[in-house]
């Protein structure tokens, strides 16, 4: 009996985690935003990289048919520079590193397929800030991004303000070097069309 109360305890706690981080999705981006996903994680005393995991999770299943309506040639990949190698000799321009397809890390074979594809662009970029730079001078319809949950966090609502179709894709490890993702993952969300 007391293992049954317990596990119903555990389904209406997450089942209200759910609803409050679904009410987060309809909120547009302010500074509020972050102070009410803080209170949400007080609340229900759970990890504040859960909440930005299940609100990136929920986010994703939103556009994702939008996404991939959205033709190649409409779509921009933005990737960070933390995947790069340690010595990677690419340099940085004004939006990005310039991968030279040195074959020293996966990027090369990223970027090549992605544009094989017919993809707008394929960014390296230093960090968030660079992506309204690129979203004004390129002006895509939709952006498959890679980083770290916050980053997408971020990057969602940057999306939203600038009327794209986002997707997000974490790493597995992050920090700022030797960051790792799910490349298989990648290469599908790279080429994903509507069926």
């Amino acid at each position: 009996m007391v293992l049954v109360f317990g596990l119903n305890v555990h389904r209406e706690r997450d089942s209200l985690l759910l609803k409050a981080v679904k009410s987060l999705l309809k909120l547009k981006f302010s500074t509020l935003i972050f102070n009410k996903l803080d209170s949400i994680a007080h609340k229900f005393n759970v990890d504040e990289m859960e909440l930005l995991k299940l609100y990136v999770d929920l986010k994703n299943k939103a556009n994702r048919v939008k996404f991939s309506l959205v033709p190649y040639a409409e779509r921009i990949l933005l990737l960070p520079q933390c995947l790069r190698s340690s010595n990677c000799p690419a340099e940085l321009g004004d939006f990005g590193y310039n991968c030279i397809d040195c074959g020293k890390c996966m990027i090369g074979k990223v970027y090549r397929f992605a544009l094989k594809l017919g993809y707008k662009g394929v960014f390296i970029i230093p960090g968030g800030s660079m992506i309204a730079k690129i979203f004004e001078k390129v002006k895509p319809k939709a952006c498959l991004g890679v980083a770290c949950f916050k980053e997408l966090f971020l990057g969602s609502f940057l999306c939203e303000k600038f009327g794209v179709v986002g997707q997000g894709i974490p790493l597995l490890r992050d920090g700022c070097i030797n960051t790792l993702v799910d490349w298989k993952k990648l290469f599908n969300f790279i080429a994903m069309i509507s069926t």
